[in-house]
């Protein structure tokens, strides 16, 4: 367990959520500690505190401030896995010579040739939506790209004109490309990458479903036996291809009728939009409380071809190179 005592007003203890299932608290969290993440350890110093977060064995984690926290974290991450059994994955503890591996693994780029401790790697990079869609944006921002924010706004009831016009925003450059990092609190988040001439492209990973390696058609890593219904949405919005008009044009009338509905309304949507049709996932939104809303928060890269060739080149979507960069394969 992780606590925070400067967050005690917001959290009860100051204890932090388990990051790894509350998308909202990942998301918010994310981005208010950004400005303290570590350059080119982003990834995996998010990645131990949302691993400290979820952990239930072991000695609580306790930091006065998210200052003390995030060093720490970096120190952790980028030193290896020291003994003790809070320092272990919380599904099985390393050996001595699983520590050395993955200790290289993080000090490198996140390869290696065991397949155990490249998915545990790969887990702890991309363990949620929220940071699969940070990673990315991180990615593109170490490789040259020059990400520059506007402040999320949030789309409710009443608001489905601006929601609309937000998700049909084009960059002001042809020399520029936009990421729109999207989310419903507390169920998924997601990135749309816009292109000058209209290409937009959809990049995100989902708990407990698909890393966006699978996505975006990368890897096979898909968790279980994946249905017809995810297959035919990831052909369609997915692989790294331009969505076509009329998919985009589909996708955001939902989100704009989505967030003047009901949770049980927004559950019969749910099949049909390109995030995880399955019956669990769609009897859990049946049941959240409040009411609907959509977060958009606008990134534009003013240097994408920067971050392009350094990410190897080639055409098409920067998320896709973005997570290629990072794929521990």
């Amino acid at each position: 367990m992780l606590f925070i005592a400067e967050d005690k007003a917001t959290y009860p203890d100051g204890q932090i959520p388990n990051l790894e299932d509350d998308e909202k608290a990942c998301g918010e969290i994310a981005r208010r500690i950004e400005p303290l993440l570590p350059k080119n350890f982003e990834g995996e110093a998010l990645g131990q505190l949302v691993t400290w977060s979820a952990t239930r064995f072991g000695d609580d984690k306790r930091f006065d401030t998210w200052v003390d926290a995030v060093k720490a974290a970096t120190d952790y991450a980028t030193t290896g896995f020291a003994s003790g059994p809070d320092q272990r994955q919380r599904d099985q503890a390393l050996d001595n010579a699983d520590r050395d591996k993955l200790g290289v693994a993080l000090l490198s780029t996140g390869r290696t040739d065991d397949k155990q401790l490249t998915l545990r790697d790969k887990s702890r990079r991309w363990a949620n939506c929220g940071l699969a869609a940070f990673q990315i944006r991180e990615q593109l921002s170490a490789k040259g790209g020059e990400l520059v924010g506007q402040p999320a706004e949030t789309f409710g009831a009443g608001k489905g004109a601006e929601l609309r016009k937000a998700l049909l925003v084009k960059p002001a450059s042809a020399r520029t490309v936009l990421l729109l990092d999207c989310q419903f609190p507390q169920v998924h988040n997601f990135i749309i990458e816009v292109h000058n001439d209209g290409s937009r492209y959809l990049a995100q990973g989902y708990q407990g479903a698909y890393f966006a390696h699978w996505w975006l058609g990368l890897d096979d890593s898909y968790a279980g036996t994946v249905g017809a219904d995810i297959l035919a949405l990831r052909d369609r919005y997915g692989r790294g291809r331009p969505i076509s008009p009329e998919d985009y044009t589909s996708l955001v009338d939902s989100l704009v009728t989505a967030i003047s509905s009901t949770w049980p309304e927004v559950a019969e949507q749910w099949r049909t939009l390109p995030f995880n049709p399955d019956r669990q996932e769609v009897d859990g939104i049946k049941g959240r409380a409040g009411s609907p809303t959509v977060v958009v928060e606008a990134f534009e890269v003013r240097k994408p071809e920067a971050a392009r060739t350094a990410l190897g080149g080639g055409d098409g979507s920067l998320s896709e190179l973005a997570t290629r960069g990072l794929s521990a394969d």
